[in-house]
């Protein structure tokens, strides 16, 4: 009984001073939250894109990307951004992945990057020129709103 008491009032001594911390303080999570919520030239394009010809299996890892990376951010963000190559995709996706509270498992990743890839080289990657010309609208429309130098702040 008395052992238990000691863990008790040891473990409330260790936590003490972080619940003081803590309070008023955004912790790591709201913060990645609040920084996604800033505002990206990707983020004024298109929120969906229809996947209804893509395969099954990608059609599913766009549910899990929709679920995952629409917990912090639009999803037009990741659809607009200039990233188009699976080695962009991959430092992406795990940079992502590290994020606190992101919950993706490497499963969900997995399956995130092959939607990543395959949307890019379907939309992305099968037509430059219009991709860029999409890509340099956004910047135009972005630096229009919010003015010059803040892209991708």
């Amino acid at each position: 009984m008395k052992s238990a008491l000691y863990r008790l009032l040891f473990t409330a001594y260790c936590l003490l001073p972080a619940a003081i911390y803590a309070e008023g303080n955004p912790s790591a999570l709201e913060k990645e939250i609040e920084a996604a919520r800033n505002p990206m030239a990707w983020d004024l394009g298109p929120e969906t894109v229809d996947v209804s010809n893509y395969p099954p299996p990608i059609q599913e890892a766009h549910k899990v990307f929709a679920v995952k990376c629409g917990r912090c951010h639009g999803l037009a963000r990741p659809l607009n951004t200039p990233f188009a190559t699976a080695e962009e995709w991959n430092t992406y996706v795990n940079k992502m992945m590290r994020k606190p509270g992101s919950g993706i498992t490497p499963n969900e990743g997995k399956q995130i990057f092959d939607f990543l890839v395959y949307d890019s080289k379907v939309r992305k990657l099968s037509n430059p020129e219009a991709w860029n010309k999409h890509i340099d609208q956004l910047l135009a429309s972005f630096q229009a709103k919010y003015g010059k130098g803040k892209e991708t702040q």
